[in-house]
This record gives structure tokens, sequence and C-alpha cells, in this order.
């Protein structure tokens, strides 16, 4: 019986202490990162990004007759601009658009109604 108290203390103080370890192992960063907007900004535009999300919405049956617009991206950053009849629609659209490849962020302002 004492063996197995024992064994139940040691187990519950490895585990304690290889929490307080991987808590310490995170330091804070040296630097501060830059906003991502500042990033965002100093990156180029990839217009292939924009044509593919584009043709992405084109190519729905239920989006294409939509005023649905894809405007510039940077750093992976793409606008969908116009307007839904439904939230869903919106919804779709955004989904679709955050499925092209080298879509980081999809910046939604579709306006429903």
């Amino acid at each position: 019986m004492q063996q197995a108290t024992f064994a139940r203390l040691l187990s519950a103080a490895l585990m304690a202490s290889a929490a307080s370890v991987s808590f310490a192992a995170d330091p804070a960063p040296a630097t501060a990162p830059a906003p991502a907007e500042q990033v965002a900004q100093a990156q180029p535009a990839d217009p292939a990004v924009t044509t593919q999300a584009a043709a992405v919405l084109q190519q729905d049956k239920d989006l294409q007759t939509l005023p649905l617009t894809v405007s510039s991206t940077t750093a992976g950053v793409v606008v969908v601009k116009g307007s839904a009849p439904s939230a869903e629609l919106a919804q779709k659209a955004i989904k679709l658009v955050q499925a092209v490849p080298g879509v980081k962020e999809v910046r939604n302002e579709i306006k429903v109604g």
C-alpha cells in the first residue's frame, strides 16, 4: 500500500514539473512584431490570387449572377464586396474565396438584403 501511494505521489510530482517546464519554455519575444496591417501593406498585391478568387465566384451557379467583386489582394488578403439576397449566399461566397490557394484572409464587405 505504501508503494502505491509513493508511486502516485511520484507520478503527480513528475507531471507537475513537466507542466511547469512547458510553461517556462515559452519566453516573451525580444521585439514586438509589426502590426498585421503594416506587414500587409509592405508586401505587393497578387493579381493571380485576385483573378482566381473572382473566377471561383463566377463559376458557382448560385453566385455568378450576384454583383460581387474581388478587389486587390495584399499578402493574401482578399476583399469581397457587393450584395447578396441572403446571409447564406454571402457566407458561401466567403467560404469559396477562403479556399483559393494563396488566400490567407477574406474581408467580408458583402451587404445582405
